[in-house]
């Protein structure tokens, strides 16, 4: 893995907001919760729907397509929503002085 610049700086983002963002081939979702960056695949497992276009429902990531819920910590598949599974998350952190966000891809 190697750490990439995501484009997108920590006060940018809104608590409970989610945001697509590409890293080069791979697509995210990114939302920041309770003050804290979070990154998930950006696909959904069912049928490809982009996370970065859901909601966050609690500590969930929502897929806009069918509803089907992950764990923005962990990219756990909620057991309630049994036709999706795990996606990868990923670990992200902000740059203390800029506040620029990186991501580990």
């Amino acid at each position: 893995m190697a750490e990439q610049k995501l484009g997108i700086r920590l006060d940018e983002l809104e608590d409970d907001t989610v945001v697509a963002v590409s890293v080069g081939e791979v697509s995210l979702a990114v939302v920041k919760h309770g003050g804290k960056v979070y990154a998930l695949d950006g696909k959904c497992t069912h049928e490809g729907g982009s996370l970065g276009e859901g909601y966050m429902d609690n500590n969930e990531l929502i897929c806009p397509l069918h509803s089907g819920a992950y764990s923005i910590e962990s990219g756990k598949a909620n057991e309630n929503t049994p036709w999706v599974s795990d996606v990868r998350a990923y670990m992200i952190r902000a740059d203390s002085a800029s506040r620029e966000l990186y991501v580990d891809v």
